[in-house]
């Protein structure tokens, strides 16, 4: 089983990777799976869960804390929109203070070089009186975080972001101290009118308006999830003993009776028992176009009733709704890791000791060799600047946004147009995948048969309505009493060609065969060729040369038959799906290769593929043959991926390597799949493809944005072109260029959003 608890006190890649390694370590824990974005953490338990304090006792040695997710509410302290108030209201401080800083250092800078005059002595004492309470202010103030994430560090030598700032910062403001108390004594060793007050102000309130502004965009990558559990109803109008009460959502129990007026909003699933509307079910499916109900229709928690009132039978509880179903599959899917990121977690882990270590190399470097050519006190000066520009500029904090933000925002984006993606691995997957193989009915075709037509002997025409009416009749008649889905599409086309309906006596059903019935002493049959064959006493052959059946394509054939003769042929086909032959098309753009395999016969299957465009094609296969076909496609080094309904193709979704079902808004939990697609819509899947490619793109241009960055930003901050062009980094700067570097993954992941597919 698996429990998701919020993290408290969570920043960077780092960070996940410590609190994954700490917690995975104790007895009893199967996997934890940690999303920055989403401060959460997922535990699975190899047995029985493990208590929640040992839990936290993992953790809290190293600055972490867990929250159980249904104590979040109370805990008012710690909600993400608290937290983002706090830090808006410190932003109020640090931001004029940052300004002044910059504003001190840019005017040192130019007048160094002669642009402008240096500061008069007045400027300089404020200068000079005011920086160390600033920097006092924001070291102490907002910076607590670092003081504690470096006494963490000494004192179990576990190192995170955290400390890296922390290092630099403390240092900073130590050595700055140091010059401004001993100043006398200290000025034969060092320069005593430069100090790094301004660095520490400047890069904790940088970093600190840098993840202000990633907390604004990592909110926005939520958003779909949110505006999911907003469609959730808090209560709803119940009909009992006569009497309209209002009551909380979790009261209302199957069974219930619901009213539903007009233009609100459905609160729990349910069948309609009275009255009729148009419904928006765009929240659920993503189509925009209202769906007409009326009674005996199914209606979803989360739609919005147009026109009439409605009162529906509850058919499941507030927490089975489809919409719950749907929330919790999304939420689970921008809490999963894809294979990628977990390396990228890997990664993460070292990476902060790795860049303890050069920060030890860059100071030890300068300490030795910049003395000689530069003096003592120049020497030291950039010693402490170079080190604190690579602990700074170093901190990974976009390595760990780089995945999770571009998977939260891709299967929000998923969600909202009908596309559910149970977990990130499925995404990732799926934008690699080379073939697909198909089911027919219900996926390329629609779920139900049409009537081609019924057909007289010896004429390419069907009969004509005047002479054939008895015929008709007959047919429906026995059609009604038969629950056969063949049975009932013939129903539903002949009363819709206004067939009226002949009374006859002794109907009977004989099961794989057809119907048999009297009417005026004649008995009459409805069946597969091979029953009237045996009904009448013709053979199979006569009777097809009769009907001459070679001028039709494919189909299913039923004939019908009095005790002497056969009087009709009916020809049954499957109704293409308006949007299979586009999306074909669509597809086959894509360069994948589009496989067919289905159980109907060869004529039938191979007049459907050509239709719609795909030459592959396997007839007459059984589930563990479709199993096969994906396999051997599997050994020719495709990756592969399978969509059906779910149900007789478990086998090859299971094998596929995603597998993608077809589904409408009250069956989506079907569990052999990866990827739902709601309404049943094939229309969605290049969509599906689309989003993906574009998702695992979108992963990629963060990873190498990151890796690029402090590849290049940590040389060049430790003093690597200062020997060619006298070029060295400020702590500030780069502490600016982090912050830039975390907001860019956030806002490249953003894009996803309103990606076109």
């Amino acid at each position: 089983m698996e429990q998701t608890y919020s993290v408290k006190g969570m920043h960077c890649a780092s960070c996940v990777s410590l609190i994954q390694k700490n917690i995975g370590k104790l007895a009893g824990i199967d996997k934890v799976s940690v999303n920055l974005p989403a401060q959460k953490a997922t535990v699975a338990f190899a047995d029985r869960p493990v208590a929640f304090d040992t839990l936290n006792a993992a953790i809290t040695p190293f600055g972490y804390s867990l929250v159980d997710t249904n104590a979040v509410s109370a805990d008012a302290k710690g909600s993400p929109d608290s937290h983002e108030k706090k830090m808006a209201f410190e932003m109020k401080f640090v931001i004029p203070m940052i300004i002044f800083s910059f504003a001190m250092m840019a005017w040192e800078v130019l007048a160094q070089n002669n642009l402008i005059d240096p500061m008069s002595e007045t400027v300089y004492e404020a200068a000079h009186h005011l920086m160390p309470i600033f920097a006092t202010f924001v070291l102490f103030g907002i910076g607590r975080r670092y003081i504690r994430s470096l006494w963490i560090f000494l004192k179990t030598g576990v190192a995170s972001m955290d400390t890296l700032v922390g290092i630099s910062t403390v240092v900073a403001f130590i050595y700055s101290f140091a010059v401004t108390a001993f100043e006398v004594p200290l000025s034969r060793y060092l320069d005593v009118h430069s100090n790094f007050y301004d660095v520490v102000i400047v890069v904790i309130g940088l970093i600190a308006f840098g993840q202000h502004l990633e907390a604004k965009a990592k909110r926005k990558t939520n958003e779909a999830l949110k505006k999911l559990a907003e469609l959730s109803s808090k209560s709803a109008l119940v009909e009992r003993n006569g009497k309209e009460l209002e009551l909380p959502i979790e009261q209302v129990t199957v069974g219930d009776i619901v009213i539903i007026k007009p233009n609100e909003r459905v609160p729990i699933d349910g069948a309609i028992v009275y009255g009729s509307s148009s419904l928006d079910e765009s929240n659920l499916t993503g189509e925009s176009i209202p769906v007409d109900k009326t009674i005996g229709n199914t209606v979803f928690a989360g739609t919005q009733n147009f026109q009439g009132l409605l009162k529906i039978k509850v058919e499941k509880d507030s927490t089975q709704t489809a919409l719950a179903h749907i929330i919790s599959i999304v939420e689970s899917a921008q809490s999963s890791k894809a294979p990628i990121e977990r390396i990228a977690d890997k990664i993460s882990g070292v990476f902060v000791y790795v860049v303890l270590v050069l920060a030890l190399i860059t100071i030890i470097a300068w300490l030795v060799f910049g003395p000689g050519s530069l003096g003592l006190d120049r020497a030291i000066a950039l010693a402490l600047s170079s080190t604190m520009a690579v602990l700074v500029i170093a901190c990974p904090c976009s390595l760990g946004l780089a995945t999770p933000t571009a998977i939260i925002t891709g299967v929000g984006a998923g969600a909202r147009r009908g596309i559910l993606i149970k977990n990130a691995e499925s995404l990732e997957k799926l934008s690699k995948v080379q073939a697909i193989v198909f089911d027919k009915t219900g996926t390329l075709t629609e779920n139900k048969l049409s009537i081609e037509g019924i057909f007289c002997q010896d004429t390419d025409h069907a009969c004509d309505i005047e002479e054939t009416a008895f015929k008709r009749s007959l047919a429906l008649s026995l059609a009604k009493a038969s629950h056969h889905p063949i049975s009932q599409s013939m129903r539903q086309w002949l009363e819709e060609h206004e067939t009226s309906e002949l009374t006859l006596k002794k109907v009977t059903e004989i099961p794989g065969k057809g119907m048999t019935g009297v009417y005026k002493s004649m008995a009459y049959y409805l069946g597969s060729i091979d029953f009237v064959s045996e009904a009448t006493g013709l053979t199979p052959k006569h009777i097809r040369d009769n009907f001459n059946t070679d001028r039709f394509a494919s189909g299913r054939e039923l004939y019908l038959a009095s005790e002497k003769e056969v009087l009709s042929l009916i020809k049954i086909h499957d109704t293409i799906k308006q949007t299979a032959a586009a999306e074909i098309a669509k597809l086959k753009k894509l360069n994948l290769r589009m496989i067919m395999a289905t159980g109907d016969n060869k004529k039938t299957s191979e007049k459907v593929a050509h239709k719609l465009g795909i030459s592959e094609v396997f007839s007459d296969v059984q589930p563990a043959d479709k199993l096969k076909i994906i396999s051997d496609l599997q050994k020719e080094g495709l990756k592969v991926a399978m969509i059906g309904d779910g149900v007789n193709d478990s086998p090859a979704l299971a094998q596929a390597d995603v597998a993608i079902s077809m589904s409408n808004g009250s069956d989506i939990a079907i569990e052999s799949s990866d990827i739902v697609l709601l309404n049943g819509d094939i229309g969605k899947v290049a969509e599906a493809l689309n989003l993906a490619r574009k998702t695992n793109r979108t992963i990629w241009q963060n990873l190498i944005w990151s890796f690029g960055y402090n590849s290049i930003g940590i040389p060049i901050a430790a003093g690597i072109l200062f020997p060619f062009y006298g070029w060295t980094l400020s702590p500030a700067v780069a502490g600016a260029l982090m912050a830039f570097e975390s907001i860019t993954v956030v806002v490249n992941s953003l894009r996803l959003k309103n990606a076109k597919l």
